[in-house]
């Protein structure tokens, strides 16, 4: 039995046949295959591809961020204005601040974007409210309805439902609005696939009231460098738990198929990124390299989780910005070498089509597209800076590369087919692919959304709630001395007590957010002005790894949070002064040796709001419930001894740290109270 779908326009074409309705996307009165929503998805997505020229198929290909007129990430925002009416370029990358060759088209005027540069693919920054989200998606899809062929938008963002009291660009931008869980660290403490995959299920339907329809994320990167700053995006060092993860949150997010109530998500960083020599970041080029001092690392440790999304159905696969380098011991099966000596092309992943066609399409079976990150053509093109513009999307499309993050301008890309780098019939598989996804999700159907079902359902107390209970079990507790009677708190008995917030960003801001919540959640409390005067203290200490600030050319990634905006010494002061309960929120696996000796209860927070860490101190909701996702290593020198290619939950009992009562920090350690 054919079931009508709902329709959604606002030109008001639609095409009636066999007591059928739909929408008539051309305008032409007839009804095309694309339009015909019986047929397959990738029926329709040849069709219009057919009917595209070379320039909308381009324009397809790049997914830049976008704003509305009013957004303050732009340089001249309009107040009230819903649409941005202005190109904005820039000279340096606004990630890194690299240098451009020549100034980049980083966010296209709408209408041009639409009408001119047949962009279809947007990622959204910026933290709207649920009706204004609603209202500029159905604005930017009105644009496109009344372009020649009617082809919707799309719409991704970076995570949203994760705490982040202090916010970044290009990582977690947007917060406070959706549900908001713990940090992935946190989700991953937790040891609960059945609970990811209720997570993507329950948030998926946050993104799409809004009119998001594609998130960059979840990381599938095993974390087996301590100092990488982006170990807090994943879900630890256990490769077992990581791929469970992952597999749920697909499946949470996208269902058992693509369809209208799903969130296509795009997996990343293949073939893993934590691979970092001494924890830089390919993002800058003293950590472009990807190598392997392990043999078989990549199948044994790195690859699993990538076979787990795709087993899954994940639509779309991000590989890194490094490449891959020849003094690696042996990863590949030989007939993935270059040559009988040489086993990698040191070209970036996004350009080597060794990794995305042979290895992520043919062995491990990708259907979807891929999606490259940030940056590749003009900012992060290690291993192919001598090629042009033009020529690197041509070789980037070549090795199998769908679709170009953060770009709004196709006009090298078009380039490429003018000056016969590629064939105009390159592009049309990826454009296929794309489109693909875009009928699977519905968008040629009904792009539009309610502002008044969006209001209802993003950040909803039903979803709100299982969010701020993750939070509070995700805390993980490592020591609690039973003479000290400092925990579980007790939130209805009075008390003096001293909180510190040290740490290296808006540590005032958050200093007030834990004083508030002292006052909200434990009135009978009492704020002592100095740890003499208190009976107990409690510091939140939040070292931070910043990736665009601390990860420099000839400088050491260090754990050690007095390197990291901790105030070690205060910090010990306090701890001789007056019992101390020490709480480190854990975006990496910090050095635990000076902090740790002299607190009374050690506990470990994964982001969390300082109301619900509170209340899983006192025992709410059964927390802290969490269990290490990584290993606390045991000093520097353990770390810079141990292979960056294989996480510490594998390095054994003499990588970890052993605290003052003899616990062992291993993966997995954690007490209950």
């Amino acid at each position: 039995m054919t079931t009508q779908p709902e329709l959604g326009s606002t030109t008001g074409r639609y095409i009636e046949q066999d007591g059928l309705t739909f929408r008539d996307l051309d305008g032409d009165g007839a009804l095309s295959p694309f339009e015909d929503w019986r047929l397959p998805a990738a029926e329709r997505a040849r069709d219009l591809v057919s009917r595209m020229t070379t320039e909308e198929k381009a324009g397809l290909m790049v997914i830049g961020s976008h704003y509305p007129g009013y957004s303050a990430f732009l340089p001249n925002p309009v107040a009230g204005q819903i649409l941005n009416h202005e190109d904005v370029w820039r000279d340096a990358n606004p990630i890194t601040g690299v240098p451009f060759a020549e100034p980049v088209l980083v966010t296209s005027a709408t209408e041009t974007a639409i009408h001119e540069r047949g962009q279809r693919y947007f990622v959204v920054r910026d933290n709207l409210t649920p009706q204004e989200l609603a209202e500029w998606t159905n604005a930017v899809q009105e644009l496109a309805e009344n372009s020649r062929l009617g082809i919707p938008a799309v719409f991704a963002s970076n995570p949203r439902n994760h705490v982040a009291l202090v916010s970044q660009f290009g990582v977690n931008e947007s917060t406070g609005i959706f549900s908001e869980w713990p940090g992935e660290l946190g989700l991953a403490a937790l040891g609960d696939p059945e609970l990811i995959e209720n997570f993507g299920r329950e948030i998926a339907k946050e993104w799409r009231a809004g009119g998001i329809h594609k998130l960059y994320g979840y990381m599938a990167d095993l974390a087996s460098e301590p100092r990488w700053s982006r170990f807090n995006g994943t879900f630890g060092e256990d490769p077992e738990l990581v791929s469970d993860y992952i597999g749920a949150v697909v499946r949470g997010m996208q269902g058992e198929t693509l369809s209208n109530e799903s969130v296509a998500t795009t997996i990343k960083h293949f073939p893993g990124g934590g691979v970092r020599l001494d924890g830089h970041d390919p993002h800058f080029e003293w950590g472009q390299t990807n190598e392997y001092p392990t043999e078989n690392a990549l199948e044994r440790y790195h690859l699993r989780p990538f076979q787990a999304a795709l087993d899954a159905g994940a639509a779309s696969i991000m590989p890194y910005y490094a490449r891959p380098m020849n003094n690696s011991a042996t990863q590949l099966t030989r007939d993935l070498w270059q040559g009988p000596t040489t086993q990698f092309e040191e070209v970036a992943f996004a350009y080597n089509r060794t990794f995305i066609q042979q290895l992520l399409r043919e062995k491990m079976g990708h259907a979807g597209y891929v999606n490259s990150d940030s940056g590749v053509i003009d900012a992060m093109m290690w291993g192919v800076e001598e090629l042009s513009e033009a020529e690197r999307f041509a070789a980037a499309v070549h090795a199998g590369t769908d679709i170009f993050s953060d770009m709004a301008n196709p006009a090298q890309l078009i380039a490429a087919v003018e000056r016969g780098h590629l064939n105009g019939s390159d592009l049309d598989q990826p454009a296929a692919r794309l489109l693909t996804e875009v009928f699977a999700l519905g968008l040629f159907e009904n792009p539009y959304v309610s502002a008044d079902h969006a209001i209802e359902v993003i950040g909803a107390p039903g979803v709100s709630a299982l969010g701020e209970r993750a939070q509070r079990q995700s805390v993980t507790l490592l020591r609690n001395d039973a003479d000290a009677a400092l925990l579980p708190l007790r939130l209805d008995t009075p008390v003096k007590v001293y909180p510190l917030v040290t740490g290296r960003t808006k540590v005032d801001q958050v200093q007030g957010q834990l004083e508030e919540a002292i006052a909200e959640v434990w009135p009978t409390a009492e704020i002592a002005d100095a740890p003499a005067d208190a009976d107990f203290a409690l510091i939140w200490a939040r070292p931070e790894i910043a990736l665009f600030e601390d990860d420099r050319e000839g400088v050491s990634l260090s754990l050690d949070p007095r390197d990291n905006g901790v105030d070690v010494d205060r910090v010990r002061e306090i701890e001789k002064t007056v019992p101390t309960l020490l709480v480190v929120n854990a975006t990496n696996p910090w050095l635990l040796a000076e902090l740790e000796p002299d607190a009374r209860a050690v506990a470990i927070t994964f982001e969390i709001k300082p109301e619900h860490l509170l209340r899983s101190l006192s025992g709410e909701d059964g927390g802290p419930a969490g269990r290490l996702p990584m290993a606390m290593p045991v000093s520097a020198q353990a770390i810079a001894d141990s292979p960056r290619d294989v996480s510490g939950k594998f390095l054994g009992d003499e990588y970890a740290y052993r605290d003052r009562d003899g616990n062992l920090y291993t993966y997995g350690f954690g007490l209950t109270l």
